[in-house]
């Protein structure tokens, strides 16, 4: 038990490693959420090939969020990709942006602020995730994937989580054996005030 503790713990410093050289120079401002997804799906083109299709479903007028555009790309990227893997190449994955009121019970880490807070979802017609694994989907180099089929590093939902944690926002998973899953980032939502 104490090794893996202790390997969780490097697995995490590891993270905050990334994190920190990703974030270098880097600094918060005022981002477009509908902006971010868009310039998403423009980036990632036709990566997918016609299996795989994103289909953005943009919530109408949002706040401004004070952040760091490029990590949060980066937890959106991370989430589209764990997506695309989930659907073993085919089917559509949901981008959808948001108002929310309030935070809703069912979070993986609440959010810094109790302001209004703005969604995203990224959801997909995959296997579903276990009951049993969900609660470590977070974990570094934690996969679900068969070893002969691995793909990536086991890094990509944990780096979301320190992202995440690091900017003050919120997650939650909600996922079906068999259905799919949806994982959505809350932003708190800002006022911006003007200068």
């Amino acid at each position: 038990m104490d090794r893996i503790k202790t390997m969780v713990e490097q697995g995490s410093g590891i993270v905050k490693a990334m994190l920190g050289f990703s974030r270098a120079g880097q600094e918060e401002k005022w981002c477009d959420v509908n902006r971010i997804l868009a310039e998403t799906k423009r980036l990632l083109g036709d990566q997918f090939g016609r299996e795989i299709t994103l289909q953005l479903q943009p919530g109408a007028v949002l706040p401004p969020v004070l952040g760091v555009g490029e990590l949060i790309q980066q937890m959106l990227l991370n989430l589209i990709l764990n997506a695309a893997d989930a659907m073993s190449g085919h089917g559509p994955i949901i981008l959808q942006t948001g108002l929310l009121k309030q935070a809703p019970a069912n979070l993986v880490l609440a959010p810094a602020a109790r302001t209004p807070l703005v969604y995203i979802s990224v959801r997909d017609q995959g296997s579903g995730i276990a009951p049993e694994v969900l609660p470590r989907i977070f974990e570094p180099f934690f996969t679900t994937k068969a070893f002969s089929t691995r793909r990536g590093t086991g890094l990509g939902l944990s780096m979301v989580y320190e992202i995440a944690k690091e900017m003050g926002c919120g997650l939650m998973v909600e996922s079906e054996p068999g259905k799919g899953s949806a994982f959505t980032i809350l932003i708190p939502a800002s006022v911006q005030t003007e200068t």
